[in-house]
């Protein structure tokens, strides 16, 4: 219906959410009315026992059933409108104190105390049976209690009526806006992708317009320049070869296509030279390309690349990715640069390994880019309709749990099976829970940051998935003497939760699971590092692990890890992670350590 990923999953959301809450409210309704009925037909039983019981400890003043009756009204205490509803009844049918001009009982005497349900006056009635014994003049009659479901269960009635007209609402209210918010968020969309379309044809002439004058006109500005940069270089390409240029030419072409990005680059080859080096790497560390290209790692370098050159030469060894990561680095001047980096293997046509490229950025781009990038986010958006969602569901969930509280309260005194309402108030909390969850990637929490070990905060999570662990799987710790860090306890176990799990779901046939604290004395930061044995992050996985609802597992939601991120950000951290194909996973969580100095000035 939609072509946008982002259209469709807001789409899919709220469809998913309205059924959720439709199937929820049915289950929580239909159970409530079953656990009250036997609740309730228990109840008259018990009331009807408790009366014949009355009339066998007065026995001595009773020697006919109007007697008993009569005992029944003037000396039980019972309310009136139990009495009404209270009277005596023989296995030949005769009553005593009936007074409903209907008599449609067929009851079942084979119990002595039960409970029946039966239909009289165009109404279901539930009634409670209990034969009056150790009396002689009484051994053929019982004690009948009747109460129509109308009076029963009128709360529940009230209730079950609510849910149904906010659900009713809900699907009215809720669909109409999600679809005339993702068409305020397609069609612009959809004009720049139509232009983009234009272009990959071939029309190169065709430059993107915008009507408005917000993040995606920047996108569009942008592009067009990316363009012009394009139309120069092939028209250089053209007068250069003529109809088709080497591959030598062509590689130069792309070298100033690097040298137009925003970022660093620095490349190697599998042999182990400086393949690339572009006008960003030069603005960054001072160093011109012709000082740096083709030198062999091997050979003193400039010590300015030495961090990036290291980091690049450990992955092209082991094979492994390098996503995220914060280091510092010192122009020619001496000048600290702090910068994140990410490292990626280079294949050929023939998927073989020819080299390792390294992209960076200054720390203090980055931050100035995501402060317009945030502004851009669809998923604001969303967030904002999935919290007002959330909220709409937890109203219903706290009565329908409130509910199911009063009744076990008002029945706890008696010998009844509770456990059904256990099973509502369970899976009400577990919904509940479900939704806070969602809304604290919609409108995340301010941390309320504290003083704390971290390995406390460590051994915490770990003594709460400890029992529940696979035997083949071994959890082991190394705690340095590390700084005490601000942080809020309340969001940061979570995270150090989610990870640990990750980690036992990627050991399927079991392995070790190793968490280690320590402080790096480059980076002035508190670490944490939860390294697995496992199966690793595939590469075409890599760039999508931290968005949000990406899952590769049957049941999961696909928030673990992007919550994560977002809670380390919060903190002024940052989340770090490291694969190798079927042999390890590392993420490190880098928080900047407590100074009391520092705090108390």
């Amino acid at each position: 219906m939609f072509k946008s990923v982002q259209t469709r999953t807001m789409c899919y959301l709220v469809i998913l959410a309205v059924g959720l809450l439709v199937t929820i409210g049915f289950i929580l309704s239909v159970s409530v009315e079953n656990v009250g009925h036997s609740m309730k037909a228990e109840s008259l039983g018990e009331r009807a026992l408790l009366i014949s019981k009355f009339v066998e400890s007065a026995q001595t003043d009773i020697v006919t059933p109007e007697s008993a009756f009569a005992l029944i009204q003037k000396e039980s205490q019972l309310s009136d409108s139990v009495l009404k509803n209270t009277f005596l009844i023989s296995k030949n049918y005769e009553t005593v104190g009936y007074t409903d001009p209907e008599i449609p009982y067929t009851l079942n005497f084979k119990s002595k105390n039960t409970y029946e349900y039966i239909y009289k006056n165009g109404q279901d009635y539930i009634c409670g049976i209990s034969a009056i014994e150790n009396v002689p003049q009484l051994e053929s009659w019982y004690v009948c209690t009747e109460e129509s479901f109308s009076s029963a269960f009128s709360s529940l009635n009230n209730l079950k009526t609510g849910v149904i007209v906010l659900i009713t609402v809900l699907l009215f209210i809720l669909w109409p806006l999600a679809k005339k918010l993702s068409m305020a968020i397609t069609e612009p969309i959809k004009s720049l992708s139509n232009a983009v379309e234009t272009i990959a044809q071939g029309d190169i002439s065709h430059e993107i317009t915008t009507k408005n004058k917000d993040e995606l006109a920047d996108i569009a500005n942008s592009f067009n320049t990316m363009l012009n940069k394009l139309k120069s270089t092939m028209q250089q390409v053209l007068l250069k070869s003529g109809e088709a240029a080497s591959m030598h030419e062509i590689m130069e072409y792309v070298e100033q296509a690097y040298d137009n990005l925003s970022a660093g680059i620095i490349s190697i080859n599998n042999i182990g030279e400086i393949t690339t080096y572009n006008e960003m790497a030069e603005s960054l560390i001072g160093i011109k390309s012709e000082e740096v290209l083709g030198l062999d790692i091997k050979n003193p370098i400039p010590k300015e690349l030495k961090p990036l050159i290291d980091a690049l030469r450990r992955c092209l060894a082991k094979g492994s990715l390098q996503l995220k990561t914060l280091t510092d680095i010192y122009d020619v001047n001496g000048t600290r640069v702090p910068i994140l980096y990410s490292i990626n293997i280079q294949f050929g046509l023939k998927n073989e390994v020819i080299g390792a490229i390294c992209v960076f950025r200054r720390i203090q781009d980055i931050e100035r880019f995501q402060e317009s990038a945030n502004r851009t986010k669809n998923l604001e958006a969303l967030g904002e309709m999935a919290a007002s969602l959330a909220h709409e569901i937890k109203n219903p969930l706290t009565s329908i749990r409130g509910y199911a509280q009063l009744i076990r309260l008002e029945l706890g005194e008696q010998k009844i099976n509770l456990d059904e309402l256990e099973i509502i108030m369970h899976e009400a909390d577990r919904l509940s829970l479900m939704l806070d969850r969602f809304l604290n990637f919609a409108r995340p929490k301010v941390p309320k940051l504290a003083e704390v070990e971290v390995k406390d905060t460590i051994s915490y999570v770990i003594a709460l998935v400890q029992n529940e662990l696979p035997s083949n799987i071994k959890i082991s710790t190394n705690f340095s003497e590390v700084p005490k860090v601000m942080i809020d306890t309340e969001l940061f176990e979570p995270v150090i939760l989610n990870l640990i799990l990750n980690a036992v779901q990627a050991l399927p046939n079991g392995g070790n699971i190793d968490i280690r604290t320590g402080y790096s004395e480059k980076r002035k930061m508190v670490y944490i590092e939860i390294r697995d044995n496992g199966v690793g992050i595939p590469r075409e996985l890599s760039e999508k692990i931290f968005q949000p609802f990406f899952t590769t597992k049957d049941n999961g939601s696909g928030m673990g890890l992007a919550i994560a991120s977002r809670t380390i950000e919060a903190h002024k951290g940052i989340l770090e992670v490291e694969s190798i194909i079927g042999q390890m996973t590392k993420f490190t969580i880098l928080l900047q350590s407590f100074d009391p100095l520092a705090s108390n000035q």
